[in-house]
């Protein structure tokens, strides 16, 4: 009984995995979309590293000025005080936790 279902659940991933696989390289065909910018470096801290099923990470972090390292940063507040956050997509982990 075990096996069988082990060996279903391994099935239902395979066809997951595979269907991401398609509608990426089917968007990346058509041109509807760019491809992922993958950031090779890595932020010096991130406390809010969140892992994307199709392997990549990015840092949820708000801070008061980008890490030099992030190449995207984007404005997410602007009042009382301009945040930023690292748009940036991570192969790998983002950084080691903040230390507040």
């Amino acid at each position: 009984m075990k096996s069988s279902t082990l060996l279903v659940i391994l099935a239902i991933q395979a066809v997951l995995v595979m269907g991401i696989f398609a509608a990426v390289a089917k968007e990346n065909a058509v041109g509807e979309s760019k491809a992922i910018d993958i950031n090779p470096g890595q932020l010096k801290c991130c406390s809010s590293c969140n892992f994307s099923f199709s392997g990549l990470y990015t840092c949820d972090d708000v801070v008061k000025k980008c890490d030099p390292v992030c190449k995207s940063c984007a404005v997410v507040k602007t009042y009382p005080a301009k945040m930023f956050k690292c748009a940036d997509t991570f192969l790998g982990m983002c950084g080691p936790p903040c230390k507040h």
